[in-house]
């Protein structure tokens, strides 16, 4: 499959009518994928629940997600698993940790955020280009086989 995936900030910056973004997707062919992952909405779910956020807007947005959003959105499976698995294993192999330490202190340490592996193990198993604003660095240190852009 090609196409994109976008990371949480450009479903956010998407729903907020982003110039430059919606400009380029406007300009795709109909054709062309373009989806989010379930961590996406899962990380946006969060949001709202940490947060005392304006309710009506709120609707707003979670309709807009109803619509334009979740019916496309890749689901993490037991497909996705190897990805993930062999992001990680990467990881902790380019970087070892200098003393035991649990995962999240060692993935926090390079600043690496757990559902950005996720997410890029979703981009790699469905082929898409990985759409964020986001640095992650480490993660594409290890992954020459996903494409990262940003629209925003």
């Amino acid at each position: 499959m090609n196409g994109y995936l976008m990371d949480t900030n450009h479903v956010t910056a998407w729903e907020a009518r982003n110039p430059a973004l919606v400009a380029k997707l406007n300009a795709l062919p109909k054709d062309t994928v373009v989806c989010t992952s379930s961590i996406t909405l899962g990380e946006m779910a969060a949001s709202y629940e940490m947060t005392n956020g304006d309710p009506p807007r709120r609707h707003r947005v979670k309709q807009w997600l109803n619509i334009y959003v979740i019916p496309y959105a890749v689901k993490v499976s037991e497909g996705t698993a190897p990805y993930y698995g062999n992001i990680m294993g990467r990881i902790w192999k380019k970087w070892p940790p200098a003393r035991i330490t649990s995962t999240e202190n060692h993935l926090r340490a390079r600043g690496v955020d757990i559902n950005d592996i996720w997410i890029t193990a979703c981009a790699w198993e469905h082929g898409l280009t990985l759409l964020t604003t986001d640095a992650m660095q480490s993660i594409r240190d290890v992954t020459p086989e996903v494409t990262f852009d940003n629209w925003c």
